[in-house]
């Protein structure tokens, strides 16, 4: 699987309270949104599963 630098665009109210929430907590961004999708896909375990059988097929 290709490994190239992800780029999104994010509504700007999303984008503000992310950059907020960073100021407040003295976070960096990126830090914040892995923390946050790690507990997302921990709270989906049987799709967080699914990816990891996919991740470790194309291995």
């Amino acid at each position: 699987m290709a490994r190239n630098a992800l780029s999104f665009r994010f509504p700007e109210e999303f984008a503000a309270m992310l950059r907020t929430w960073s100021f407040v907590t003295e976070k960096d961004q990126r830090t914040i949104l892995q923390e946050a999708f790690t507990e997302y896909a921990n709270n989906h375990p049987d799709t967080k599963e699914k990816v990891l059988q996919v991740i470790n097929t194309l291995k």
